[in-house]
């Protein structure tokens, strides 16, 4: 296994994509002072996961974007992407050649892929970790490194010689069980507090579970009861429906015989009016006849009266005087008014006489 390329994109003062490659064996880059060199040793171990930035001789994380000269202008994000040669399966992933690539963009979030698939920096740990190389392996030695490990304590060598012996990985596994025994532990912890706290409610709890029973029996038979009610009901008002719908059914009978009778009466009514109609001449011509004779009797009855009048007058004794008596000249035309008529009694007439009354009300005619 062995690094094939690295790529730099906008990192410190690799503004342009520039890739390098390295050939097994011995790889230099020669360059003067200030060329850049160190920020490949710096993209190198920020690719891998580092994630300090006074190890990367910076004063925040963000100072490994590019930050623009006089010429160009700043960038928005830096990208590095390491290619390993993984022909030998020293890397536990299923792939001849293992891209690894971290994006840093100015507002602070990062990215990690592998092979172009998102990731995160636990996976990227777990995969370097059983190759020998990673940010706290000892792979990569820095300015100023040497130093340190010439001058450190007895501490501090053993944890150089720890990281050199492959141990770091084994530590670090160790470190995550630790946590997660811990995690279990408080875990456990509030598992106890709480079956503590559910014993001691089991009495209370017993009794409202008992309480809740009941009161489950007692609205199931409340339901029941509800239930039998209900069909009481229906029945009832089934029964009634069926006597209102023969009562409606009667009345709807009488009803239309009522229509029918009424119909008739319509009818009878019409023909009724139409011989009113027909014999109101009749009627006018009746009541014309009858004031006309009734004139006629009037006179007829004052030319009678006139005349047994003058009958008696006639048969009436002579004087006692012995005086001749005067004849008298009678006409037989009756007076001009009535003033002018005698006023002596009227003569016996038969009380069933056509004439005797002289009412002049009209008769009244009854229409069949």
């Amino acid at each position: 296994m062995h690094l094939k390329a690295l790529t730099l994109r906008g990192f410190k003062s690799f503004a342009s994509a520039t890739t390098l490659r390295f050939e097994p064996g011995i790889t230099c880059v020669v360059g003067p002072n200030g060329s850049g060199k160190s920020n490949v040793v710096d993209a190198l171990s920020w690719v891998m996961g580092e994630q300090g930035a006074k190890s990367l001789r910076g004063g925040k994380m963000e100072d490994v974007i590019f930050a623009g000269t006089t010429g160009r202008p700043p960038l928005g994000r830096a990208e590095v992407s390491l290619t390993i040669d993984n022909s030998d399966g020293a890397l536990p992933i299923e792939y001849a050649e293992v891209t690894i690539t971290r994006i840093m963009f100015r507002n602070g979030g990062s990215e990690y892929q592998i092979n172009g698939d998102t990731c995160r920096l636990l996976d990227i740990q777990e995969l370097l970790s059983d190759s020998g190389i990673g940010r706290e392996m000892h792979v990569i030695v820095g300015q100023g490194q040497l130093d340190s490990v010439l001058h450190a304590d007895p501490m501090g060598r053993r944890a150089f010689i720890e990281e050199a012996a492959g141990v770091l990985k084994h530590r670090k596994r160790k470190e995550k069980a630790l946590r997660k025994l811990d995690a279990m532990q408080a875990n456990l912890a509030r598992v106890q507090d709480l079956t503590d706290e559910l014993r001691r409610q089991l009495k209370p709890l017993g009794r409202q579970a008992a309480v809740a029973r009941r009161a489950a029996v007692i609205q199931a038979d409340l339901r029941d009861a509800r239930l039998r009610l209900l069909a009481d009901d229906l029945v009832r008002l089934r029964e009634a429906l069926k006597a209102e719908v023969a009562d409606e059914a009667a009345l709807k009978e009488r009803k239309e015989a009522a229509e029918r009778e009424l119909r008739k009466a319509l009818q009878r009514e019409a023909l009724l009016e139409d011989e009113v109609r027909q014999l109101t001449p009749r009627l006018q011509r009746a009541q014309q006849t009858w004031y006309e004779l009734s004139q006629l009797a009037e006179r007829v009855r004052g030319t009678i009266s006139l005349a047994d009048a003058r009958v008696k007058s006639a048969t009436s004794a002579p004087p006692r005087n012995g005086a001749a008596a005067t004849p008298r000249t009678w006409s037989a035309r009756p007076p001009a008014s009535a003033s002018r008529r005698p006023s002596w009694k009227r003569p016996w007439r038969r009380p069933n006489a056509p004439w005797r009354t002289r009412s002049r009300t009209a008769p009244s005619w009854s229409v069949p």
